[in-house]
């Protein structure tokens, strides 16, 4: 976050523009913060509009345990499944499609009309499961599915 923080304050000397950073900890929610980009409000409005939902968006994970390991979930070995919400550990299984659609479902038991999936490096199948799932299980919520191309999470 820091070397954005200089960018911005390098674009605004050097380019004259106003700038700000959208905090975020997921790539989702850097896509809801854009999703709510309206170039007709002023700037100020816009970057408080944006941060807020950014800040409300859930987000979750699933990666492959590399190390043994004692996580809020439990220990882990090489090759576990492991589900994250908000940054932190919560299932550790052993099948990809049951843990990611836990995760869902998680985050689904607050609401939502909207699931994002950003697909990891050979994720594109795990992503495609998932997007079955939540409309067999979730009718009400819309899927968009992207592909993000990050190495440790393949969803």
């Amino acid at each position: 976050m820091r070397s954005a923080e200089i960018a911005v304050r390098s674009a605004e000397a050097e380019l004259g523009v106003k700038a700000a950073v959208i905090a975020s900890q997921a790539q989702v929610q850097g896509l809801a913060a854009l999703a709510v980009h309206e170039p007709g409000r002023s700037f100020d409005q816009d970057v408080l509009h944006m941060t807020a939902t950014a800040s409300h968006a859930r987000h979750g994970a699933v990666t492959i345990a590399a190390k043994q390991a004692i996580t809020m979930a439990g220990a882990c070995e090489p090759g576990d499944v492991l589900g994250i919400i908000a940054g932190d550990f919560v299932i550790v299984g052993n099948d990809l499609l049951d843990v990611a659609t836990r995760i869902i479902d998680r985050l689904l038991g607050g609401g939502g009309e909207l699931v994002t999936l950003v697909s990891g490096v050979d994720g594109q199948l795990l992503a495609a499961h998932c997007e079955e799932w939540v409309q067999e299980h979730h009718a009400a919520v819309d899927v968009v599915v992207y592909d993000g191309a990050q190495e440790r999470y393949p969803s």
